[in-house]
C-alpha cells in the first residue's frame, strides 16, 4: 500500500520543493512540449483517455480538493442570442463555512461562497471570468434583449449579497442597489427591471436573524424573564381543550424563507416591493410581465413529516394587489413546480413531496383561483427517478407535459385527462428540455422534442428524440456518461434559435464538464476543462455488478477499480454505504460518491477497489436489511477474485454513518471502519433538537429513512432493535468516528455517545470532532477537509494495508 501522499517532490506538500521539481521537469523542452500538446488534445478531443500524461500515482488530496466545480444549485444559462452561455464556478480553495445564521447576515449561500460568473461563446470556445475572483459571484441571469446579465455578488465589501450587472456594450460591471439580497433567484422583467428577494425593509440584519430564527409554530417562547437571564423557554400547547389541534414538531424551520419581493430599476437602482415580509419559496413572471406566482411554504402537513404544503398566490405588478391563491398544495421542498402557460391566462402546477404518491398536474385560472386536475392520477410508479417535476406548456398553451413514472405525459387543458404519450423500452425518462422557462423545447417547430432517460439495468444516463404525435423514440446519445449528476436546478438547457442545448456530462474517471451539441446530437462538443490536473493521474474504472440478497432480490453495485489494477489480483476493498439507497446508479458519477473529500478516487488511486451497493430498506427492519443486502455484495467481489476476503474496510457519512455502525455489530469480518456525522442511537436521534425548536430525528426516522413507521412510544422495541448502539457490545472492527461539532443536521452529541460507548466496552475507537464544523465535510474550511482525507487514508492504510 502507497503512503498517504506520494513521495515524488513534484506533490509534496512543501510548495518550495514543488516548484523545484516542477521548473525541473519543465526544463526539459522537448518532454514539457509533448505534454502541452496532450493537455491541449485531451480538452479538444474531449473525453480521450489522456495517456500520455496520465500516471499511476495516488491522486494528491490537494489536487482532489482544490478544484473548480460548477456552481451547485445553479444551472447554464443561454443568452437570447444563443452565442454565449453563462454559468458559475466555484473553486473550492476560495470557500468558506456558511452555516444558516451566516447565510442569514449576509445573504451568501454555501454554494455561493468562492464562486465567480463566466461567459462562454458556442461559435469560439472563447471564456471570459467577468468577475475575475474578487468577493463570491453567483446566479447569472441574461435581460431579455441578451445586454445585461444580472448576477448576485458581495464584491462591495459590505459584506452583503448585492445586485449586480455586466454591461456587454459597455463591458463593464455595476452594482444596481444597495438593497441587501436574500435568495438566489433572479429574474428579468423586461430588459430594464430585474426581481431579486431582499432584506424585509423594516428589519435590520440583526432582526432579521432573530425573526428567521423563531419557530414556525412558535414553539421558542420570547417571554419575561430576569434581567440579564440567558435562558430560552420553549413551550408545547396542549391538546385536551381543542380536538381541532395538533402537536408540532417541524423537522426545520420555513421562516428561512421570509423575505420581500422586490423590482429594481437598472437605470436608478431604486428598489420597489412588490410583496412584503412572506415566506417567498419560488417565483415565476406571467410571459408579458404584468404578474408574478409565488408558493409560500405555510407548514407541516403533520407532525413527524417532512411534506411541506403550500399556498400558491399571484400579484400584480403595477399595483400589488394579489389576484387569487390556492391553497394548502402538496410540493416537493423548493415549491417550484409551476409554470405560466403562453399567454399567461392560467398557471400549471405538479403535487410533490415526501407524502404524495399521484404526483397530479393542475391548471388554475388566478382570476378564480379554482385548481383543475387535468391527470386524472395516473398513479405512482414504482422506481421512478424522474429529474423534472415543473410541467412544460406547448406553444400554443393547449397542452401541458410533464414526466410521471418514468413516461412522457401530455395533458390537454381543455380536458381532465391525461395520456401517456412517450414510454421508452427499458429506460426512464427523467427530464424534459425547457425553453424560455415555461415552455417544451421542439427544434422543429412542434413535430418532436428531446428528452433526457436513464438506464436503470445498464446505469448509464442518454438522450432521446420523441415524436410528440406519435410518441415514437429514436436514441441520439448514450456513452456511459451521467448527464443527470450535476447538482443544479436543470441539468439540460435549450440554445435561442434551436441552435441545440447545453448539457452537463461526467463519467466515474472524468469531473463534469460542460457540452454542447446540435438538436440530432450528431457533434456534441466538450466547451469547458475545469480541472486540468486529474490529466495527470491515471483513475480507477468503474464497473457493474450483480447478486442476490439474502432474501433473493437482484441487486447492483458500482465498483470502483485501483488504478493498478491487474487481473487476478486481489485488492483491499471499502463499501461506502447508505441504507435505503440504490448507490449502483453512481457508477457513471465521478469520484462515486462525491467530488472533493468524498472523492473515491483517492482510494482507488492508493491501490483500493470501492464498492457502492444497492442496500433497500423496509419498514421497521432497516439495520436487519443492511446485513442482508450489502454483506451478499461483498462476498460478490471476493469471489470474484477482486477482494481480499480479509482487507475489508467500511464507511459512510451522515445516515450512512449509521449504516456503518449497523454492518459492524451483525458482522466481524470489517478490519477497519469510518463513520462521519452519523448516529447509533434512534432515540437519541429523535430526540435532537435546534436552538429554534426544530427537530429533524422525529420526520426522518417516524416516516422517512429511518423506517420506524411512527413515534418511540408505538414501537418502542422497533427503536431498539435497530439501534447499533444497543449492541456495540459485538463490534470487534476499529472503529474511526468523525463529527462536526456545529452539525445541525445530526446532533455533535451522538458521535460523543458512539465513543463514549465504546471507550466504556474496551473497543479500539478514535474520535476526531471538527470544532466550529457542520454536518458535511464538502462545505468544511480547506485545512479540516485536508485533515478528514488524510485521517481515513491513514486508518484504511493502517488497518488494512498491513495485510496486503
Amino acid at each position: 500500500m502507497r503512503n498517504a501522499r506520494p513521495v515524488d517532490d513534484c506533490f509534496s506538500s512543501d510548495p518550495r520543493i514543488r516548484l523545484r521539481c516542477r521548473s525541473a521537469a519543465w526544463g526539459r523542452l522537448g518532454r514539457g512540449v509533448a505534454l502541452l500538446l496532450s493537455a491541449f488534445a485531451c480538452f479538444g478531443a474531449g473525453r480521450q483517455d489522456c495517456t500520455l500524461l496520465a500516471q499511476t500515482v495516488p491522486l494528491p488530496v490537494e489536487d482532489a480538493l482544490k478544484v473548480r466545480e460548477f456552481g451547485p444549485l445553479t444551472r447554464a444559462v443561454p443568452s437570447p442570442d444563443g452565442r454565449w452561455v453563462a454559468y458559475t464556478i466555484q473553486e473550492k480553495g476560495r470557500t468558506k463555512a456558511i452555516d444558516s445564521d451566516a447565510y442569514a447576515r449576509t445573504g451568501v449561500p454555501p454554494w455561493g461562497s468562492g464562486t465567480d460568473v463566466l461567459i462562454i461563446n458556442l461559435e469560439t470556445g472563447l471564456t471570459r471570468n467577468l468577475t475575475g475572483g474578487e468577493g463570491d459571484n453567483w446566479s447569472p441571469a441574461w435581460s431579455r434583449d441578451g445586454r445585461y446579465l444580472a448576477f448576485l455578488s458581495d464584491r462591495d465589501g459590505s459584506g452583503q449579497a448585492r445586485l449586480w450587472v455586466w454591461d456587454k456594450a459597455k463591458d463593464g460591471l455595476a452594482k444596481l442597489s444597495d438593497a441587501d439580497i436574500r435568495g438566489d433567484q433572479i429574474e428579468w422583467a423586461g430588459s430594464r427591471t430585474v426581481l431579486a428577494m431582499v432584506l424585509p425593509g423594516e428589519l435590520s440584519v440583526e432582526d432579521y436573524v432573530r425573526k428567521r430564527s423563531q419557530g414556525s409554530r412558535d414553539e421558542r417562547s420570547m417571554i419575561e424573564s430576569e434581567v440579564g437571564s440567558t435562558v430560552i423557554v420553549y413551550r408545547a400547547s396542549g391538546l385536551a381543550n381543542s380536538e381541532r389541534q395538533v402537536p408540532s414538531s417541524d423537522p426545520w424551520n420555513l421562516n428561512i424563507d421570509l423575505r420581500d419581493l422586490a423590482a429594481v430599476d437598472v437605470l436608478t437602482g431604486k428598489a420597489d416591493t412588490i410583496v412584503h415580509g412572506r415566506r417567498i419559496a419560488w417565483y415565476v413572471l406571467s410571459p408579458d410581465a404584468s404578474r408574478i406566482a409565488y408558493t409560500v411554504p405555510t407548514r407541516f402537513e403533520k407532525p413527524g413529516s417532512q411534506q411541506i404544503l403550500f399556498n400558491l398566490a399571484v400579484v400584480k405588478m403595477a399595483s400589488k394587489e394579489e389576484q387569487g391563491v390556492v391553497l394548502d398544495i402538496r410540493m416537493d421542498h423548493a415549491g417550484s413546480s409551476f409554470n405560466w402557460s403562453p399567454d399567461g391566462s392560467l398557471l400549471s402546477f405538479r403535487t410533490g413531496g415526501t407524502d404524495e404518491k399521484t404526483a397530479d398536474c393542475y391548471v388554475v385560472d388566478p382570476k378564480d383561483g379554482v385548481p383543475r386536475n387535468v391527470s386524472m392520477s395516473p398513479g405512482a410508479k414504482q422506481g421512478s427517478v424522474e429529474k423534472s417535476v415543473t410541467p412544460l406548456w406547448d406553444a400554443k398553451g393547449e397542452s401541458v407535459f410533464f414526466v410521471h413514472g418514468g413516461s412522457l405525459w401530455q395533458a390537454q387543458v381543455d380536458q381532465n385527462a391525461a395520456r401517456e404519450l412517450a414510454h421508452i423500452a427499458n429506460r426512464q425518462i427523467v427530464q424534459l428540455t425547457p425553453q424560455s422557462g415555461n415552455l417544451l423545447w421542439s427544434p422543429d417547430g412542434g413535430k418532436s422534442t428531446v428528452v433526457l432517460t436513464h438506464d436503470g439495468t445498464g446505469k448509464q444516463d442518454g438522450f432521446y428524440k420523441v415524436d410528440l404525435s406519435s410518441g415514437e423514440s429514436s436514441k441520439l446519445l448514450e456513452n456511459a456518461q451521467c448527464y443527470t449528476c450535476h447538482h443544479g436546478a436543470e441539468q439540460l438547457m435549450a440554445v435561442a434559435n434551436n441552435q441545440g442545448v447545453t448539457f452537463f456530462a461526467e463519467d466515474a474517471q472524468h469531473d463534469e464538464e460542460l457540452w454542447t451539441s446540435d438538436p440530432g446530437f450528431m457533434r456534441p462538443r466538450q466547451l469547458t476543462h475545469l480541472n486540468p490536473q486529474f490529466d495527470r493521474y491515471k483513475m480507477g474504472a468503474a464497473r457493474l455488478i450483480r447478486w442476490l440478497s439474502d432474501d433473493g432480490e437482484e441487486l447492483q453495485g458500482a465498483l470502483l477499480l485501483p488504478s493498478e489494477y491487474e487481473e487476478g489480483r486481489k485488492y483491499p476493498l471499502i463499501v461506502w454505504v447508505y441504507g435505503g439507497l440504490s448507490l449502483s446508479s453512481d457508477l457513471d458519477h465521478f469520484g462515486f460518491a462525491g467530488n472533493g473529500p468524498f472523492n473515491m478516487q483517492l482510494l482507488a488511486t492508493r491501490g483500493y477497489a470501492v464498492l457502492l451497493p444497492d442496500a433497500p430498506q423496509h419498514l421497521g427492519t432497516p439495520m436487519f436489511d443492511l446485513a442482508k443486502s450489502v454483506l451478499p455484495g461483498v462476498n460478490k467481489v471476493v469471489e470474484m477474485g477482486i477482494a481480499a476476503p480479509d482487507q475489508l474496510g467500511v464507511m459512510g457519512h451522515s445516515f450512512g454513518g449509521y449504516s456503518t455502525l449497523a454492518l459492524i455489530v451483525q458482522s466481524g469480518r470489517f478490519k477497519a471502519a469510518v463513520e462521519a456525522d452519523g448516529f447509533g442511537d434512534l432515540v437519541g436521534a429523535y430526540g435532537a433538537m435546534e436552538e429554534d425548536g426544530t427537530a429533524f430525528g422525529t420526520s426522518t426516522l417516524e416516516h422517512g429513512q429511518g423506517q420506524m413507521g411512527g413515534t418511540p412510544w408505538e414501537y418502542r422495541e422497533r427503536y431498539v432493535e435497530n439501534s447499533p448502539f444497543f449492541q456495540f457490545d459485538r463490534i470487534t472492527t476499529p472503529l474511526l468516528i468523525i463529527h462536526g461539532e456545529r452539525d445541525r443536521t445530526v446532533a455533535g452529541f451522538l458521535g460523543d455517545q458512539t465513543f463514549v460507548a465504546l471507550r466504556r466496552l474496551g473497543k479500539e475507537v478514535e474520535y476526531a470532532k471538527y470544532k466550529g464544523e457542520g454536518h458535511s465535510p464538502v462545505g468544511w474550511s480547506y485545512a479540516n477537509q485536508v485533515d478528514f482525507c488524510d485521517r481515513i487514508i491513514a486508518w484504511f492504510n493502517a488497518h488494512l494495508a498491513k495485510r496486503m
